[in-house]
């Protein structure tokens, strides 16, 4: 997710993080502003997860925030020599 998506959507954001993990103090979620992926480590910490999960939970909620606009594709560049 890119850092101008979080800061222009920040309070619709905020308010989301704070519906899902209820456990962490405001302040402290107003500290990841742009930079939510240090939200992973909180989550560790305040709800005592494991990495993984706490990884999985994060990735699912950046999911949420960005939906699909539809398939996406990758095409090589045949001008690139490997």
């Amino acid at each position: 997710m890119s850092r101008d998506f979080t800061k222009s959507r920040w309070p619709e954001v905020r308010e989301m993080i704070k519906m899902n993990w209820d456990q962490i103090e405001e302040e402290e979620i107003d500290l990841f502003r742009g930079k939510l992926d240090l939200l992973s480590d909180k989550i560790q910490q305040v709800y005592c997860y494991s990495k993984e999960r706490a990884d999985h939970e994060l990735l699912e909620f950046k999911k949420a925030l960005n939906p699909k606009k539809g398939p996406t594709y990758y095409l090589p560049n045949k001008n690139i020599v490997y």
